[in-house]
């Protein structure tokens, strides 16, 4: 019931400006075919890079992507204080 709303979004906010005070990237890994989690990661101002990583699973792999939210993009992102 919290997907996608205020609560979720200031929680996003406030974990990513405490990581960015001391890394300058977040990185994020999404599954390759998880498109719900990817258009989330692109609508808080994750950005997609070259990126990925294989797993070997259960069932066989599973391939993530790798997105990115950096202090600038942070500061001037959809997240932004």
């Amino acid at each position: 019931s919290h997907w996608g709303g205020a609560t979720n979004r200031e929680m996003k906010r406030l974990m990513l400006g405490h990581a960015l005070r001391f890394v300058e990237r977040v990185d994020f890994r999404v599954g390759e075919t998880n498109l719900r989690s990817r258009r989330a990661m692109e609508k808080i101002g994750g950005r997609l890079t070259d990126r990925t990583e294989r797993l070997d699973g259960p069932n066989g792999p599973i391939v993530h992507v790798v997105y990115e939210i950096d202090r600038e993009s942070f500061a001037n992102g959809p997240l932004s204080p």
